[in-house]
């Protein structure tokens, strides 16, 4: 599809963040839609489209913003992208709310406790789930920073405490930041969305 256009779309979905429960939601939700990306043929012969959805966020209050891109190459259907990405997301919330009631509480620290250093690309950890409003000036986001103990600089948590669960999930709240572990997405074995779950679309 390289001689097809490419077109952007946008939203913002507000989710509450009125406990640590529904702001992990809220971080895990993103974390399952950014990377995402697969095709779509039509059902009706129309051209066939392929999506790739980047996601950030930031917080107002008891506000959580998730901020949803989705790179289109093909069709320049918008109506199209939105009620695929609306169903989409409809999804992830449900895979969301499965993974966060599984959650363990790994350690929790005071905020000032912390700094978050920029992390260069071999220390990156896909695996680790972190607020963008977080990250130091100058650092790549999602995965491009990490929490650190201000005292020892030591990471935090450490890739050993990465390696054994799925995620680990940063969640500042009310002045301190709980590490959250849940299980591996269920598509993390294929590297891949479940496209074909999305329902037909004619």
């Amino acid at each position: 599809m390289t001689d097809e256009p490419v077109w952007e779309g946008a939203w913002e979905v507000e989710f509450p963040a009125n406990s640590p429960e529904e702001l992990a939601l809220a971080l895990v939700v993103k974390d399952l839609i950014h990377g995402t990306s697969f095709d779509i043929e039509r059902a009706d012969g129309g051209a066939d489209l392929a999506i790739d959805y980047i996601a950030g966020d930031e917080v107002d209050g008891a506000t959580y913003r998730l901020l949803v891109t989705a790179e289109a190459t093909g069709s320049p259907d918008a109506d199209l992208v939105r009620d695929v990405t609306e169903r989409l997301l409809d999804q992830l919330v449900d895979e969301a709310e499965t993974l966060v009631e599984q959650r363990t509480v790994l350690a929790v620290e005071k905020i000032e406790a912390l700094g978050f250093r920029s992390v260069p690309e071999d220390q990156e950890r896909w695996d680790l789930v972190v607020p963008d409003w977080l990250a130091p000036d100058g650092a790549e986001v999602p995965f491009g920073f990490r929490p650190v103990h201000a005292a020892s600089g030591q990471p935090w948590p450490t890739d050993e405490q990465l390696d054994g669960h799925g995620r680990i999930v940063v969640v500042p709240f009310a002045g301190q930041v709980q590490l959250l572990a849940i299980p591996a997405p269920v598509d993390d074995a294929d590297g891949e969305p479940d496209a074909g779950s999305l329902p037909v679309l004619p």
